[in-house]
């Protein structure tokens, strides 16, 4: 599997932090992660060892993918290796990176890039 076309969205997370710190962004407008975001965090995400920008409990890193290749599964939570096994079918789709807190429920994408299978 590999990974192209990627892009981050860090300094847009940075922008978003020094705007919150400077009380130009309410904890309300970052911290929205719906239940389904929270709960594909709990169920599938990875503990990212890192605090979360806000509250300092620990945040869990999410796939999630897209792509009209992906029928139902499109839009849908996966773990690392469901990743690399649907490449592994051949499909070219998009994963998109989400780091969320579950305890105050930050969350931002952190990257997007189109995944397929190697050779």
């Amino acid at each position: 599997m590999e990974r192209r076309n990627e892009v981050s969205y860090e300094w847009e997370r940075a922008q978003h932090l020094r705007d919150f710190h400077a009380g130009r962004l309410s904890r309300e407008e970052l911290c929205d992660a719906d239940f389904l975001l929270r709960a594909a965090a709990e169920h599938h995400g990875v503990d990212m060892h890192k605090a979360c920008p806000i509250c300092g409990q620990g945040l869990r890193l999410t796939h999630w993918v897209y792509g009209d290749a992906l029928g139902r599964r499109a839009g849908s939570a996966r773990r690392e290796q469901e990743i690399v096994d649907i490449a592994a079918e051949g499909l070219e789709f998009t994963v998109h990176d989400v780091e969320v807190c579950p305890a105050c429920r930050w969350n931002h994408l952190l990257r997007a890039a189109t995944v397929y299978a190697l050779g």
